[in-house]
């Protein structure tokens, strides 16, 4: 019966998908359509509610035992709830969406249906993999479920999974808005309809982000925030995207349509990227959530190709294809993209041109892996062959005018066909290689190619991060440079410009440029980074190549609130900030406390890295504050709350005061370093660099507890220790929680909370089995010693309060975002009624 949900949803996102208008026809049949669509995810709520046995879905995650809260959050413990949750949040944004988008431009009827019916299809996929996946299927015989994840039994399950595929799903309908304009030559007034969208989903994706890391800090034994796990870094790329979107209007000169429709589309392929990562177990085997898992092996070496290893799994194969097809298909888009503004003009067969080639590369999906083992990435040359040959039987004779340099453009083989063939010929790397197609496209149909310097930046820095991760060698990397290089090697161009070469403008102008390019370049770096990190999270690497990224941001902004002070006072400011930080970094490294000391390899240490970025963070926070200050100012009515520039800077404020936070309390803290970890003696003071630290008493208990058969803890005062004195400071009580279901415990970290900031404790939880089982021979009187592992975390509060200032500051740049497209929309009708 319930099984019945699913294809009575597939019906109505076939129906949708057919009159996404249905709503100007029939109002009761397009809601009635819309709940179709989501009736099944909330019939698989009910089951887990009354805690239905004879589903086997339920039986799996869910437990008589369980509160009802985390009956309803285990609903998303696997793979088959996440998807239904997934169709919820898209069938409601194409509900509030329904209508064309308005502004100064208008969305055009078809550009409308046209985004809605991909929505729709996408939906309709959705349930095609739950209908495969079948999460109401009986449960078989002497079948005994696991029940939740002890790690997912936490208030915070209700709310981070949740907003994260919100989030998504804003990426995703952005992704159909620059889709819509390929397909429906409805280009004007783009940005706008992109920006509607990524307002409010960059503040549900900070807002997700954001609780995951609370998440982290207050229930799991992280002893931080943030520690860069692939999944976690894979939900940040579509952030970063996001905020790339959010700034192209702020940048100089005017972005062309192909350049917001091109950023539509990233966005969501980085939204399905981020989805293979936490879909696809055991390709990203460093990550620490393996709560949805595959039993397939993980021998290559690259992340491409162990997800053709997937695709035989009749569990995760149907989903990880799937998803990595609509990626294939959003490259294929932005190649359409590219030929069009190249050729000027659209054949008939644009959609044929995308499917074809699409249609080969899915098949070297299904059969390469298996006809040759030795290239499982098939399927990118499978792409970029079939998008070629087609595009020539397109329009085989099609040839434009250039005005520059160009790159080898022959009758039969194209540089565009010839250099990733050989590129991946000598780096097999599936997603290195379609890295390379993506950016260097662009550069490829350019009537001159000297003018896309912003790809060839991003084409150099996927070099470049390839080489420093390790993923490709360093004669490779530079090869790859020089393909991008090579147009402004040939063709020179000498400025004739008798103009100073510091002023006002050009320093705005570079201080509004990094807004972009520095997100779009950062995103390249994480995005290699964590394609090579799949057997061990790479922390060094994010820290280390992000701290210049971080000195950049900061410099950025410092130079943009003094815009309109004298410039060469503030390039002086700039390069003695600079300076300073350089002459600490190498020569004062282990002055910032934490783990500064803690060598990262042979020259260089934390503090090395902190001292880069961490003095220019300090001094841009108060030209921000006075920033702000002006804007209140400039507001020459009293709603200043509705101005963008005035909530944006509240959002660049926050964010400063969080990667301050950062500094003090990720990269200054080795939570690898054993010498976090404390062995105490009961009822005596031992001491560690500035505190002392007591057991007092063991405690075990088994009554009062949400979740969990029992608790074991220590009771432990701490102190502050100068020369001897001890003064006391608080009590915390760390521990484990005990599941007998599972056989397994739970770490329960207490959180010491100071004005400076907070200390961490975690119970070691490989002493946990040894005290209970000497606890119940001898009683706990009978222990005397405990381990624990101690965090001091200077500044943490900064992280929280940066991030509460950037919420703050999204939902008022959504806020004024709605405000000004509603007074556009009225002068526009107020124009068309008086003509």
């Amino acid at each position: 019966m319930w099984e019945a949900t699913l294809w009575i949803a597939c019906f109505a996102a076939i129906a949708l998908m057919i009159y996404p208008s249905l709503y100007e026809r029939s109002l009761a049949s397009a809601i009635a359509a819309h709940l179709c669509l989501a009736a099944p995810f909330f019939a698989l709520v009910s089951r887990f509610l009354v805690n239905d046995t004879s589903i086997q879905y339920v039986v799996a995650f869910g437990g008589e035992s369980l509160p009802f809260k985390y009956r309803f959050a285990a609903t998303w413990a696997a793979r088959e709830g996440p998807i239904l949750m997934w169709v919820v949040w898209l069938t409601i944004l194409t509900w509030i969406w329904r209508k064309p988008i308005t502004g100064k431009y208008r969305e055009s009827i078809a550009s409308r249906d046209f985004r809605q019916r991909i929505v729709y299809g996408f939906c309709l996929t959705l349930l095609l993999i739950a209908i495969v996946l079948n999460p109401f299927k009986e449960t078989p015989n002497f079948f005994f479920g696991a029940g939740l994840n002890e790690l997912l039994q936490t208030d915070l399950m209700i709310i981070h999974p949740p907003l994260i595929f919100l989030a998504y799903s804003f990426c995703i309908f952005i992704s159909a808005i620059a889709l819509a304009g390929i397909f429906t030559e409805s280009s004007p007034g783009i940005d706008e309809r992109i920006l509607s969208l990524t307002r409010p989903g960059l503040f549900v994706t900070t807002l997700g982000i954001g609780l995951g890391g609370l998440w982290a800090y207050l229930i799991l034994d992280w002893g931080g925030y943030w520690a860069w796990d692939p999944v976690e870094t894979g939900s940040f790329l579509p952030w970063l995207a996001l905020v790339g979107i959010s700034h192209m209007r702020t940048r100089p000169g005017k972005v062309s349509e192909k350049g917001w429709i091109g950023a539509g589309l990233v966005v969501g392929a980085l939204a399905l990227f981020a989805t293979l990562v936490t879909r696809a177990g055991g390709v990203w085997a460093s990550s620490v959530h393996t709560f949805v898992t595959s039993e397939s092996g993980t021998a290559p070496d690259d992340a491409f190709s162990r997800m053709m290893l997937l695709k035989n799994d009749a569990v995760a194969g149907v989903e990880i294809m799937t998803y990595l097809m609509f990626i294939l298909l959003i490259i294929g888009a932005w190649l359409m993209l590219n030929r069009r503004s190249h050729h000027g003009y659209v054949t008939s067969n644009s959609p044929v041109l995308l499917l074809i080639p699409t249609i080969g590369a899915a098949a070297a999906i299904l059969f390469g892996a298996d006809l040759y083992h030795w290239i499982p990435n098939f399927a990118i040359v499978g792409l970029v062959m079939g998008f070629v040959a087609v595009d020539k039987l397109a329009k085989p004779f099609a040839s434009v005018e250039t005005n520059g340099w160009t790159y080898y453009r022959g009758r039969f083989v194209q540089s565009l066909l010839l250099f990733p063939v050989l590129l991946y010929i000598l780096v097999p790397k599936g997603f290195f290689v379609l890295l390379f197609l993506v950016f260097f496209a662009p550069m490829y149909y350019s009537q001159n190619a000297t003018k896309e310097w912003i790809w060839a930046s991003l084409g150099i820095m996927l070099a470049l991060a390839g080489a420093w991760s390790g993923m490709i060698e360093v004669i490779m990397a530079a090869v790859v440079i020089m393909v991008f290089l090579a147009p402004f090697l040939v063709e020179e161009e000498i400025s004739k410009s008798t103009r100073k070469l510091v002023t006002k403008s050009r320093l705005k102008r570079a201080a509004l440029w990094c807004s972009v390019m520095l997100v779009s370049l950062y995103l390249v770096l994480t995005l290699v980074i964590l394609l090579e990190s799949i057997d061990s999270v790479n922390f060094d690497a994010h820290e280390l190549y992000g701290a210049p990224f971080l000195l950049g941001f900061a410099g950025a902004m410092l130079t943009y609130t003094r815009r309109n002070s004298n410039p060469e006072n503030t390039l002086y400011g700039l390069i003695a900030v600079v300076i300073f930080s350089l002459f600490m970094a190498v020569f004062f490294s282990d002055t910032l406390g934490g783990d500064s000391s803690t060598s990262l390899s042979e020259y260089i240490d934390r503090g090395l890295i902190a001292w880069i970025s961490f003095p220019m963070l300090l001094v841009v926070v108060g030209p921000l504050i006075f920033e702000i200050r002006s804007q209140i100012k400039a507001s020459k009515k009293a709603h200043f709350w509705r101005r963008i520039p005035f909530n944006a800077h509240i959002v660049h404020l926050g964010l400063v005061i969080l990667l301050i936070g950062h500094v003090t309390t990720t990269i200054l803290v080795d939570r690898g370093d054993a010498s976090h970890r404390i062995t105490l003696v009961k009822d005596e003071i031992i001491v560690d660099g500035d505190y002392g630290y007591e057991f007092t008493e063991l405690m075990a208990t088994e009554d009062g507890l949400e979740v969990g058969d029992g608790f074991v803890g220590a009771q432990i005062i701490v102190y502050n220790h100068n020369d001897g004195d001890f003064e006391e400071i608080g009590t915390v009580e760390p521990g484990m929680l005990r599941f007998d279901r599972t056989g397994t415990a739970r770490s329960e970290v207490d959180v010491l909370s100071r004005w400076s900031g907070d200390m961490v404790f975690i119970f070691d939880g490989t002493q946990a089995q040894g005290l209970m089982q000497q606890s119940s021979s001898n009683g706990l009187d009978s222990i005397n010693l405990v381990r624990v592992t101690v965090y001091d975390l200077p500044g943490s509060h900064l992280v929280w309060l940066g991030w509460s200032l950037m919420m703050l500051g999204m939902l008022g740049v959504t806020y004024s975002g709605i405000y000004k497209n509603k007074q556009q929309t009225s002068k526009m009708a107020e124009i068309l009624e008086s003509e």
